[in-house]
């Protein structure tokens, strides 16, 4: 079959995430433009076909919906049937070659209903330093890891393929991809926070603040590991308050509140 026999793809309707980390040419455009790629090769424009599976992995950056655009010549269909290979038909992104840019949404969406609050503490972490670590260290309540892992229970309690991960230890957790489509109560908001103070704790910390385990893993120590705890405690009980009661929302807002909003 020649690349002129191929049926055209159907367009596809989604979000694109744009930080630091993306191609030039992502960086520039603003909404109302269409975005191509200058060369017909991998990376490709990758449209997440729902909010709930953006990945964000720097911050800050700029959230857009958009529309994939159909090939019109030999060369873009040769380039959209590239892209495609590999690509099961039940997956929830597709790899474009030119995208319309609809319209710039708050990135804060991609965190839930309270993703403001969450954007406050993704901030925090990115602005943090050694002094501030360890006053979260010494302000982070004894009880919080447990309350942390409470409302974990209870949003697993709420998702129907959730059976296997719950009364579990959930003290660490910061996603669970299997139980539900957005993988926590504020998509990957804990994920973010996590990959943030130990960009902080690289950038600013002192000896130790960054080993390898035995597996060649990086791992924070502290006062970046507890530092980190505190900040997923404030994460989930202003990011998720449907999942703390007051007691649990005193608990999990102690070192924030202690530190940030004394």
């Amino acid at each position: 079959m020649s690349v002129e026999d191929l049926a055209d793809p159907p367009t596809s309707a989604g979000f694109i995430f744009v930080s630091e980390e993306s191609p030039d040419y992502l960086k520039t455009a603003t909404a109302g433009m269409r975005v191509t790629l200058p060369v017909f090769t991998p990376p490709w424009i990758v449209v997440h076909h729902a909010l709930e599976r953006v990945h964000v992995a720097r911050w800050p950056g700029r959230l857009f919906q958009v529309q994939t655009v159909p090939p019109t010549t030999r060369g873009e269909r040769a380039a959209v049937a590239r892209a495609a290979e590999g690509v099961a038909s039940h997956a929830d992104y597709t790899r474009a070659i030119a995208v319309d840019l609809l319209e710039e949404l708050s990135s804060s969406v991609l965190f839930g209903p309270h993703g403001d609050a969450v954007v406050r503490i993704v901030e925090a972490a990115s602005a943090l330093d050694e002094e501030r670590a360890r006053a979260l260290e010494s302000a982070r309540h004894p009880a919080a890891e447990r309350e942390y892992s409470k409302a974990w229970d209870r949003w697993l309690a709420e998702q129907p393929e959730a059976a296997p991960y719950r009364n579990r230890d959930h003290a660490w957790t910061l996603s669970i991809p299997g139980a539900d489509f957005s993988g926590s109560p504020i998509g990957y908001g804990f994920s973010l926070i996590w990959k943030t103070v130990s960009r902080a704790a690289r950038d600013r910390g002192g000896p130790g603040s960054i080993t390898l385990d035995e597996d060649g893993d990086q791992v924070l120590g502290d006062p970046w590991e507890t530092a980190l705890g505190a900040l997923l405690d404030v994460a989930m009980a202003v990011g998720a308050p449907h999942l703390v009661d007051s007691d649990a929302v005193t608990v999990l807002t102690a070192a924030w509140g202690t530190v940030f909003e004394p």
